[in-house]
């Protein structure tokens, strides 16, 4: 599952935020990957050496980084994309290869934009390599963004990988992003606007209350009913003054396609459903994060300070139990 929206503030701050949705608890935290943090592709054993640090959910012992932002403003989330990716079964002796739940490692670990990320795309290779201790082959694609303000879309559906404009700046899952930006026009009809009253004989039919507009908007919890809502609130929702509005906008937005636990059950009986928010600042280097059970928004900040550590760092914080604010005489 999962739905991601790119979104900007009025004083030019570019952000990306992302809900995680998933059958599995990955026990994802905020985390620290440091410049120089070596690490070992499990497509070919070959190693890898980060240039730059960044920050975002991580699960070291799965080796794997969700989400994050890094010390340039390359920000990037992966996203499952089923039925669709097409992987190498063997390495490429040409080419890096790379786990699909490792390319977030190799990209923010030593990209500083989209431009260098176009630069190095046709030498990476996705190889079919399952998460540790998961044993499985995650689908994915992945929405990448910077601080110029540009977005795009990596999607592994052929053996040569290329990146793709992403002028709506939403992404879900199946299908791929074309077919999701066409199905918007079947929904030219929806619109935050009242419908006017309707003269049925002599009778005038006027709107039930507030919201008429809306009255087309999808409610499921499909990828394309999810990506429909995204566009539309993250379309008409007024524009965030700054960088703290535009996190408020952003989980504003993504409330409207979380999942609950119990909404939607897989065919084995899983309950697939939002683990965790993230939200990343592509000019301050800031992630903002909250669990399924704790709604208390976390905030990292990628200082000098921080990037001045030379070990990863896991943030781990109480996300199990909701914090209330207590109001007293």
């Amino acid at each position: 599952m999962c739905t991601s929206i790119f979104t900007k503030t009025l004083d030019k701050n570019y952000m990306l935020s992302r809900t995680m949705d998933f059958e599995i608890e990955l026990e994802t935290y905020p985390t620290y990957i440091p410049r120089d943090y070596k690490w070992i592709s499990k497509a070919d054993s070959k190693e890898y050496i980060t240039k730059y640090g960044f920050i975002g959910a991580g699960s070291l012992g799965l080796n794997f980084v969700a989400d994050g932002v890094n010390e340039c403003g390359l920000s990037i989330a992966e996203l499952y994309l089923p039925d669709e990716v097409k992987y190498l079964d063997k390495a490429n002796s040409n080419k890096n290869n790379f786990a699909p739940h490792e390319l977030i490692l190799y990209i923010l670990g030593n990209c500083k934009s989209i431009s260098e990320v176009e630069a190095i795309i046709n030498n990476i290779a996705i190889v079919n390599s399952p998460v540790p201790k998961l044993n499985i082959v995650v689908p994915l694609h992945w929405i990448i963004t910077d601080s110029t303000g540009r977005c795009v879309v990596i999607e592994p559906t052929t053996e040569e990988l290329k990146l793709k404009e992403n002028p709506v700046g939403v992404m879900t899952n199946t299908p791929q992003l074309e077919w999701h930006i066409q199905n918007l026009r079947n929904y030219l009809n929806v619109r935050p606007k009242q419908y006017e009253a309707v003269k049925f004989g002599e009778y005038i039919a006027k709107p039930f209350s507030q919201g008429t507009g809306t009255a087309g908007l999808p409610g499921g919890y499909t990828p394309p009913e999810r990506f429909v809502r995204a566009a539309f609130f993250k379309e008409h929702i007024e524009t965030a003054k700054n960088e703290q509005m535009g996190v408020t906008n952003a989980y504003h937005i993504l409330n409207s396609v979380r999942i609950p636990k119990g909404a939607v059950i897989t065919n084995t009986g899983a309950l697939d459903y939002t683990l965790y928010v993230s939200c990343m600042c592509n000019n301050s280097k800031t992630y903002y994060f909250s669990s399924y059970e704790n709604h208390q928004i976390n905030k990292l900040v990628l200082n000098d300070e921080l990037l001045k550590k030379s070990e990863p760092i896991i943030f781990k914080y109480d996300s199990k139990n909701e914090n209330f604010n207590t109001l007293t005489i």
